[in-house]
Protein backbone atom coordinates (compact mmCIF):
# COMPACT_ATOMS: atom_id res chain seq x y z
CA UNK A 1 0.00 0.00 0.00
CA UNK A 2 1.32 3.26 -0.89
CA UNK A 3 1.31 6.75 0.85
CA UNK A 4 -1.09 8.06 -0.80
CA UNK A 5 -3.46 5.22 -0.45
CA UNK A 6 -3.07 5.06 3.33
CA UNK A 7 -3.35 8.75 3.84
CA UNK A 8 -6.74 8.56 1.99
CA UNK A 9 -8.33 5.58 4.65
CA UNK A 10 -6.52 7.66 7.80
CA UNK A 11 -9.12 10.69 6.20
CA UNK A 12 -12.26 8.67 5.93
CA UNK A 13 -11.38 7.01 8.99
CA UNK A 14 -11.46 10.65 10.42
CA UNK A 15 -14.82 11.59 8.80
CA UNK A 16 -16.90 8.71 9.41
CA UNK A 17 -15.71 9.04 13.51
CA UNK A 18 -16.85 12.99 13.23
CA UNK A 19 -20.47 11.95 11.48
CA UNK A 20 -21.01 9.49 14.24
CA UNK A 21 -20.54 11.76 16.76
CA UNK A 22 -23.37 13.59 15.39
CA UNK A 23 -25.87 10.70 15.25
CA UNK A 24 -27.94 9.62 18.33
CA UNK A 25 -26.69 7.38 21.26
CA UNK A 26 -29.21 4.76 20.11
CA UNK A 27 -27.73 4.76 16.41
CA UNK A 28 -24.75 4.46 17.93
CA UNK A 29 -25.75 1.53 19.93
CA UNK A 30 -26.99 -0.26 17.37
CA UNK A 31 -24.45 0.20 14.39
CA UNK A 32 -22.14 -1.03 17.66
CA UNK A 33 -19.91 1.98 17.42
CA UNK A 34 -17.80 2.88 20.77
CA UNK A 35 -16.71 6.09 21.75
CA UNK A 36 -16.25 8.20 24.37
CA UNK A 37 -18.18 11.08 22.84
CA UNK A 38 -21.56 8.89 23.07
CA UNK A 39 -20.53 8.53 26.67
CA UNK A 40 -20.14 12.87 27.48
CA UNK A 41 -23.65 13.48 25.56
CA UNK A 42 -25.03 10.59 27.64
CA UNK A 43 -23.70 12.10 30.55
CA UNK A 44 -24.73 15.79 29.15
CA UNK A 45 -28.43 14.80 28.74
CA UNK A 46 -28.80 13.33 31.83
CA UNK A 47 -27.39 16.59 33.47
CA UNK A 48 -29.75 18.92 31.63
CA UNK A 49 -32.40 16.21 32.78
CA UNK A 50 -31.73 16.64 36.39
CA UNK A 51 -31.04 20.74 35.80
CA UNK A 52 -34.99 20.60 34.41
CA UNK A 53 -36.20 18.57 37.09
CA UNK A 54 -34.53 21.08 40.06
CA UNK A 55 -36.43 23.79 37.64
CA UNK A 56 -39.44 22.57 37.17
CA UNK A 57 -39.76 21.22 41.01
CA UNK A 58 -37.98 23.38 43.16
CA UNK A 59 -34.60 22.62 44.92
CA UNK A 60 -36.08 22.24 47.96
CA UNK A 61 -38.52 19.42 46.38
CA UNK A 62 -36.17 18.16 44.41
CA UNK A 63 -33.92 17.34 47.44
CA UNK A 64 -36.53 15.52 49.35
CA UNK A 65 -36.93 13.69 46.01
CA UNK A 66 -33.60 12.66 45.40
CA UNK A 67 -32.87 12.10 49.22
CA UNK A 68 -36.49 9.13 49.97
CA UNK A 69 -34.83 7.61 46.41
CA UNK A 70 -31.44 7.50 47.02
CA UNK A 71 -30.55 8.20 50.53
CA UNK A 72 -33.09 6.52 52.04
CA UNK A 73 -32.65 2.67 51.07
CA UNK A 74 -28.89 3.28 51.79
CA UNK A 75 -29.72 4.57 55.15
CA UNK A 76 -32.12 1.88 56.16
CA UNK A 77 -29.70 -0.76 55.41
CA UNK A 78 -27.21 0.58 57.41
CA UNK A 79 -29.23 1.79 60.42
CA UNK A 80 -30.03 -1.27 61.93
CA UNK A 81 -26.04 -2.07 62.37
CA UNK A 82 -25.80 1.60 63.86
CA UNK A 83 -28.63 0.38 66.48
CA UNK A 84 -27.78 -3.10 67.74
CA UNK A 85 -24.11 -0.74 68.25
CA UNK A 86 -25.74 1.70 70.19
CA UNK A 87 -27.79 -0.36 72.19
CA UNK A 88 -24.66 -3.01 73.27
CA UNK A 89 -22.96 0.58 73.75
CA UNK A 90 -25.41 1.61 76.43
CA UNK A 91 -26.00 -1.47 77.96
CA UNK A 92 -22.50 -1.71 78.92
CA UNK A 93 -21.99 2.10 79.88
CA UNK A 94 -24.98 1.71 82.11
CA UNK A 95 -24.13 -1.40 83.27
CA UNK A 96 -20.73 0.43 84.52
CA UNK A 97 -20.96 3.76 84.89
CA UNK A 98 -24.60 5.32 84.28
CA UNK A 99 -26.43 2.76 86.31
CA UNK A 100 -24.76 4.18 89.95
CA UNK A 101 -25.08 7.89 88.71
CA UNK A 102 -28.72 7.86 88.16
CA UNK A 103 -29.53 5.64 91.54
CA UNK A 104 -27.30 8.62 93.54
CA UNK A 105 -30.21 10.87 92.03
CA UNK A 106 -32.78 9.36 92.18
CA UNK A 107 -32.01 9.21 95.56
CA UNK A 108 -31.77 12.81 95.99
CA UNK A 109 -35.70 12.65 94.59
CA UNK A 110 -37.11 10.46 96.19
CA UNK A 111 -39.39 12.68 97.71
CA UNK A 112 -41.06 13.22 94.39
CA UNK A 113 -40.99 9.40 93.55
CA UNK A 114 -43.35 8.74 96.28
CA UNK A 115 -45.26 11.92 96.17
CA UNK A 116 -45.91 11.08 92.62
CA UNK A 117 -46.77 7.20 93.90
CA UNK A 118 -49.25 8.61 96.24
CA UNK A 119 -51.29 9.82 93.50
CA UNK A 120 -51.55 6.91 90.58
CA UNK A 121 -53.06 3.72 91.27
CA UNK A 122 -53.38 2.04 94.82
CA UNK A 123 -55.67 -0.30 96.77
CA UNK A 124 -56.90 -0.71 100.06
CA UNK A 125 -55.78 -3.88 102.39
CA UNK A 126 -60.17 -4.20 102.23
CA UNK A 127 -59.95 -4.78 98.97
CA UNK A 128 -58.07 -8.22 98.73
CA UNK A 129 -60.71 -10.05 100.26
CA UNK A 130 -59.18 -11.33 103.60
CA UNK A 131 -61.93 -12.62 106.34
CA UNK A 132 -62.99 -10.28 108.74
CA UNK A 133 -60.74 -12.05 111.45
CA UNK A 134 -57.70 -11.69 109.17
CA UNK A 135 -58.32 -8.53 108.19
CA UNK A 136 -58.42 -7.21 111.87
CA UNK A 137 -55.03 -9.28 112.09
CA UNK A 138 -53.47 -7.61 109.75
CA UNK A 139 -54.54 -4.16 110.39
CA UNK A 140 -53.07 -4.50 114.00
CA UNK A 141 -49.39 -5.58 112.95
CA UNK A 142 -49.68 -2.66 110.58
CA UNK A 143 -50.19 -0.83 113.75
CA UNK A 144 -46.71 -1.68 114.73
CA UNK A 145 -44.62 -1.64 111.62
CA UNK A 146 -44.28 0.42 108.64
CA UNK A 147 -44.46 -2.64 106.33
CA UNK A 148 -46.19 -6.02 106.61
CA UNK A 149 -45.62 -9.02 104.56
CA UNK A 150 -48.86 -10.23 103.59
CA UNK A 151 -47.90 -12.95 101.03
CA UNK A 152 -45.10 -14.76 98.62
CA UNK A 153 -45.39 -14.45 95.12
CA UNK A 154 -44.50 -17.68 93.26
CA UNK A 155 -42.83 -17.81 89.51
CA UNK A 156 -46.69 -17.82 88.30
CA UNK A 157 -48.00 -15.29 90.30
CA UNK A 158 -49.56 -17.33 92.73
CA UNK A 159 -49.58 -16.15 96.55
CA UNK A 160 -48.45 -18.07 99.11
CA UNK A 161 -50.44 -16.00 101.93
CA UNK A 162 -49.87 -15.40 105.57
CA UNK A 163 -52.80 -14.65 106.44
CA UNK A 164 -55.20 -17.05 105.42
CA UNK A 165 -57.29 -17.11 102.18
CA UNK A 166 -57.67 -13.96 99.56
CA UNK A 167 -60.50 -13.87 97.56
CA UNK A 168 -59.63 -11.62 95.32
CA UNK A 169 -56.28 -13.13 94.27
CA UNK A 170 -55.16 -16.49 93.35
CA UNK A 171 -53.20 -19.01 96.00
CA UNK A 172 -51.20 -21.86 96.38
CA UNK A 173 -50.38 -23.89 99.43
CA UNK A 174 -46.67 -24.03 100.47
CA UNK A 175 -46.15 -27.47 98.73
CA UNK A 176 -47.09 -25.98 95.53
CA UNK A 177 -45.28 -23.20 95.73
CA UNK A 178 -43.30 -22.18 92.41
CA UNK A 179 -40.21 -20.75 93.76
CA UNK A 180 -39.43 -17.37 91.69
CA UNK A 181 -36.05 -18.12 89.26
CA UNK A 182 -34.88 -14.60 89.26
CA UNK A 183 -36.24 -11.46 91.30
CA UNK A 184 -38.04 -11.84 94.98
CA UNK A 185 -41.33 -10.36 94.97
CA UNK A 186 -43.80 -10.27 98.35
CA UNK A 187 -47.13 -8.62 98.74
CA UNK A 188 -47.07 -6.50 101.60
CA UNK A 189 -48.93 -3.52 103.15
CA UNK A 190 -47.88 -0.21 103.79
CA UNK A 191 -50.21 1.96 105.64
CA UNK A 192 -53.30 0.60 104.76
CA UNK A 193 -52.35 0.18 101.29
CA UNK A 194 -51.02 -3.20 99.22
CA UNK A 195 -47.62 -3.13 96.83
CA UNK A 196 -45.68 -5.58 95.64
CA UNK A 197 -41.95 -5.35 97.15
CA UNK A 198 -39.62 -6.10 94.26
CA UNK A 199 -36.04 -7.65 95.29
CA UNK A 200 -33.17 -7.48 92.45
CA UNK A 201 -30.53 -9.11 94.28
CA UNK A 202 -28.26 -6.35 93.29
CA UNK A 203 -29.16 -5.67 89.73
CA UNK A 204 -28.91 -1.57 89.92
CA UNK A 205 -29.83 -1.32 86.03
CA UNK A 206 -33.22 -3.66 86.34
CA UNK A 207 -33.39 -1.50 90.34
CA UNK A 208 -32.69 1.91 87.80
CA UNK A 209 -35.13 0.96 84.82
CA UNK A 210 -37.71 -0.04 86.43
CA UNK A 211 -38.25 3.38 88.76
CA UNK A 212 -37.54 5.43 85.60
CA UNK A 213 -40.04 3.83 83.88
CA UNK A 214 -42.71 3.71 86.81
CA UNK A 215 -42.23 7.49 87.51
CA UNK A 216 -42.11 8.52 83.75
CA UNK A 217 -45.06 6.67 82.79
CA UNK A 218 -46.79 7.86 85.86
CA UNK A 219 -46.37 11.20 84.76
CA UNK A 220 -48.00 11.13 81.34
CA UNK A 221 -51.24 8.69 83.06
CA UNK A 222 -50.21 5.30 81.39
CA UNK A 223 -51.70 2.49 83.06
CA UNK A 224 -48.53 1.55 85.56
CA UNK A 225 -48.22 0.50 89.02
CA UNK A 226 -47.71 3.77 91.25
CA UNK A 227 -44.36 3.54 93.85
CA UNK A 228 -45.24 3.02 97.09
CA UNK A 229 -41.59 3.03 99.00
CA UNK A 230 -37.89 2.80 97.47
CA UNK A 231 -34.51 1.31 99.28
CA UNK A 232 -31.74 2.16 97.73
CA UNK A 233 -29.15 0.77 100.18
CA UNK A 234 -30.90 -2.87 99.34
CA UNK A 235 -32.30 -2.05 95.72
CA UNK A 236 -35.69 -2.73 96.35
CA UNK A 237 -38.69 -1.12 95.02
CA UNK A 238 -42.60 -1.34 96.24
CA UNK A 239 -44.87 -0.49 93.67
CA UNK A 240 -48.99 -0.48 94.00
CA UNK A 241 -50.28 -3.92 93.65
CA UNK A 242 -53.17 -4.00 90.39
CA UNK A 243 -56.05 -5.95 91.69
CA UNK A 244 -57.14 -8.15 88.79
CA UNK A 245 -56.65 -10.91 86.82
CA UNK A 246 -53.11 -11.14 84.91
CA UNK A 247 -53.38 -11.94 81.32
CA UNK A 248 -51.34 -15.24 81.21
CA UNK A 249 -53.70 -16.42 84.11
CA UNK A 250 -56.72 -16.07 82.62
CA UNK A 251 -55.67 -17.62 79.37
CA UNK A 252 -54.59 -20.20 81.43
CA UNK A 253 -58.06 -20.57 83.09
CA UNK A 254 -59.41 -21.08 79.72
CA UNK A 255 -57.54 -23.83 78.95
CA UNK A 256 -53.87 -23.08 77.73
CA UNK A 257 -50.55 -24.43 78.39
CA UNK A 258 -48.84 -20.60 79.83
CA UNK A 259 -47.70 -21.20 83.20
CA UNK A 260 -44.38 -22.81 84.32
CA UNK A 261 -46.11 -25.47 86.53
CA UNK A 262 -48.04 -26.46 83.11
CA UNK A 263 -45.23 -26.26 80.35
CA UNK A 264 -42.71 -28.14 82.83
CA UNK A 265 -45.29 -31.26 83.04
CA UNK A 266 -46.47 -31.13 79.70
CA UNK A 267 -44.90 -33.39 77.10
CA UNK A 268 -45.72 -31.26 73.98
CA UNK A 269 -42.90 -28.75 74.91
CA UNK A 270 -40.27 -31.48 75.70
CA UNK A 271 -37.17 -31.05 73.68
CA UNK A 272 -38.22 -27.35 72.40
CA UNK A 273 -35.39 -25.28 72.87
CA UNK A 274 -36.34 -21.95 74.40
CA UNK A 275 -37.48 -20.16 70.77
CA UNK A 276 -39.59 -22.90 69.98
CA UNK A 277 -40.83 -23.07 73.06
CA UNK A 278 -41.73 -19.57 73.98
CA UNK A 279 -43.53 -19.86 70.13
CA UNK A 280 -45.57 -22.41 71.47
CA UNK A 281 -46.51 -20.90 74.38
CA UNK A 282 -48.03 -18.14 72.10
CA UNK A 283 -49.60 -20.24 70.42
CA UNK A 284 -51.31 -21.56 73.23
CA UNK A 285 -52.31 -18.66 74.61
CA UNK A 286 -54.04 -17.08 70.91
CA UNK A 287 -56.03 -20.52 70.81
CA UNK A 288 -58.10 -19.07 73.53
CA UNK A 289 -57.34 -15.52 73.03
CA UNK A 290 -60.76 -14.52 72.36
CA UNK A 291 -62.84 -16.19 74.69
CA UNK A 292 -60.66 -13.80 77.68
CA UNK A 293 -60.53 -10.49 76.02
CA UNK A 294 -62.03 -9.05 72.73
CA UNK A 295 -60.79 -6.58 69.98
CA UNK A 296 -61.47 -3.23 72.32
CA UNK A 297 -59.11 -4.24 75.23
CA UNK A 298 -56.71 -5.05 72.36
CA UNK A 299 -57.02 -1.71 71.01
CA UNK A 300 -56.38 0.03 74.58
CA UNK A 301 -53.16 -2.27 75.46
CA UNK A 302 -52.15 -0.89 71.77
CA UNK A 303 -52.86 2.80 73.07
CA UNK A 304 -51.13 1.94 76.24
CA UNK A 305 -47.92 0.93 74.41
CA UNK A 306 -48.24 3.94 72.29
CA UNK A 307 -47.97 6.25 74.76
CA UNK A 308 -45.01 4.14 76.21
CA UNK A 309 -43.31 4.11 72.94
CA UNK A 310 -43.54 8.49 72.40
CA UNK A 311 -42.34 8.39 76.03
CA UNK A 312 -39.06 7.81 74.58
CA UNK A 313 -39.15 3.61 75.72
CA UNK A 314 -39.21 0.56 74.63
CA UNK A 315 -40.55 -2.39 76.36
CA UNK A 316 -38.51 -4.93 74.79
CA UNK A 317 -40.20 -7.92 77.31
CA UNK A 318 -43.93 -8.14 75.93
CA UNK A 319 -45.61 -11.10 77.20
CA UNK A 320 -49.04 -12.18 78.61
CA UNK A 321 -47.44 -12.29 82.37
CA UNK A 322 -46.98 -8.56 81.68
CA UNK A 323 -50.54 -7.45 81.30
CA UNK A 324 -53.07 -7.19 83.57
CA UNK A 325 -56.61 -7.06 83.58
CA UNK A 326 -58.10 -4.31 86.50
CA UNK A 327 -60.69 -5.65 87.89
CA UNK A 328 -62.96 -2.49 88.09
CA UNK A 329 -61.95 -0.67 85.27
CA UNK A 330 -61.72 -3.56 82.89
CA UNK A 331 -58.64 -2.11 81.81
CA UNK A 332 -54.99 -3.17 80.65
CA UNK A 333 -52.29 -2.33 83.02
CA UNK A 334 -48.49 -3.18 82.10
CA UNK A 335 -46.62 -4.42 84.63
CA UNK A 336 -42.47 -5.51 84.90
CA UNK A 337 -40.56 -3.03 83.46
CA UNK A 338 -37.18 -4.16 84.78
CA UNK A 339 -36.26 -4.88 80.82
CA UNK A 340 -37.59 -1.63 79.48
CA UNK A 341 -34.97 0.38 78.30
CA UNK A 342 -34.98 4.65 78.09
CA UNK A 343 -33.52 6.00 74.40
CA UNK A 344 -33.67 10.17 74.82
CA UNK A 345 -30.80 10.65 72.38
CA UNK A 346 -31.95 7.45 69.87
CA UNK A 347 -32.59 9.57 66.66
CA UNK A 348 -35.77 9.33 65.30
CA UNK A 349 -35.28 6.79 62.58
CA UNK A 350 -32.93 4.81 64.58
CA UNK A 351 -35.91 4.67 67.33
CA UNK A 352 -38.70 3.41 65.04
CA UNK A 353 -36.70 0.21 64.64
CA UNK A 354 -36.69 -0.78 68.11
CA UNK A 355 -40.26 0.74 68.20
CA UNK A 356 -41.00 -1.83 65.51
CA UNK A 357 -39.48 -5.02 67.28
CA UNK A 358 -42.02 -4.36 70.17
CA UNK A 359 -45.08 -3.67 67.91
CA UNK A 360 -43.94 -6.89 65.73
CA UNK A 361 -44.07 -8.85 69.65
CA UNK A 362 -47.46 -7.79 70.12
CA UNK A 363 -49.04 -8.27 66.78
CA UNK A 364 -47.68 -11.90 67.19
CA UNK A 365 -49.12 -12.19 70.27
CA UNK A 366 -52.76 -10.70 69.33
CA UNK A 367 -52.95 -11.74 65.89
CA UNK A 368 -53.12 -8.31 64.86
CA UNK A 369 -50.80 -6.24 61.65
CA UNK A 370 -50.27 -2.93 63.48
CA UNK A 371 -48.19 -1.23 61.19
CA UNK A 372 -44.44 -1.09 61.07
CA UNK A 373 -41.98 0.00 58.50
CA UNK A 374 -41.42 -3.18 56.86
CA UNK A 375 -45.64 -3.84 56.56
CA UNK A 376 -45.91 -0.80 55.09
CA UNK A 377 -43.14 -0.71 52.44
CA UNK A 378 -44.69 -4.25 51.89
CA UNK A 379 -48.41 -3.00 51.31
CA UNK A 380 -47.38 -0.12 48.84
CA UNK A 381 -45.28 -2.74 46.57
CA UNK A 382 -48.39 -4.89 46.60
CA UNK A 383 -50.83 -1.31 45.37
CA UNK A 384 -47.82 -0.69 43.02
CA UNK A 385 -47.89 -3.97 41.66
CA UNK A 386 -51.88 -3.82 41.44
CA UNK A 387 -51.85 -0.27 39.87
Amino acid sequence: MNLLSTCGLRLSASYFWAGASLLPVSWSKVMGIRNPIFDIIGVFRKVVRISIVLARNGFLHSFRLIYVCFVCPIVIKVLPIYVKCYVEVKRITDKYYSAEKEIRYWQQNKEELLRLGKRGYRIKIEDLGLNQEKLELLKKVQQQSHEVVIAEIDEDGFLLSHFGVIRNAPTVSEKQFLVRKHHNLKLVAINGYVGVKKDYKGDKVSFVNEIKVLHCLGLTGCNVPAIMDVDFDNLTLTFSYILGGVLREELARSGAVLRDRDVDNNSDFLGLDPTEKRLKRIQEGKRVLHNVIDSQFVESLFTELNKIHASGFILRDIKYGNMVIEKKSGKPYLIDFEGARHYPNLGKHSFKILRDRDIEKFNLLFDTEKLTYKRTKGSVKIVCRKE
